[in-house]
């Protein structure tokens, strides 16, 4: 009763916000939390490295667009069983499957995260 009483308050508490933030792990584990808050957008940070699954229990019916950030030429999903992994291609992000299958996406040009000499020096490899 307590649990139950305390998730209908941090909906209360959640629906005021206008922007909330959680892990893919705690999106699967407070799921009613989720559908009750409805969000219409999902924004995945590092999209590249979460398993396809993860993202997938991070959506409810009411979402309409589902934006991924991240770099699918960098870092890859890091599923437990290597073996399952290979034989069913769970080492491919959701992120990477739609680009390789022609979904449109965007590639941003400039980062300011690093010095522009050190950007340059890389740039040039």
């Amino acid at each position: 009763m307590l649990i139950e009483y305390r998730s209908l308050g941090d909906v209360d508490v959640l629906k005021a916000a206008k922007v909330v933030g959680m892990t893919t792990t705690g999106a699967a584990k407070h799921q009613s939390t989720l559908r009750a808050l409805r969000p219409r957008i999902v924004i995945v940070e590092e999209a590249a490295e979460v398993l396809e699954a993860h993202i997938i229990t991070s959506l409810t019916r009411a979402c309409q667009h589902l934006i991924l950030i991240g770099d699918h030429k960098q870092l890859r999903p890091s599923p437990a069983v290597y073996e399952l992994a290979k034989k069913y291609k769970l080492e491919i992000s959701l992120f990477e499957r739609l680009i390789n299958n022609g979904y449109p996406y965007r590639m941003l040009k400039n980062q300011h995260r690093m010095s522009p000499v050190n950007f340059f020096l890389l740039y040039l490899l």
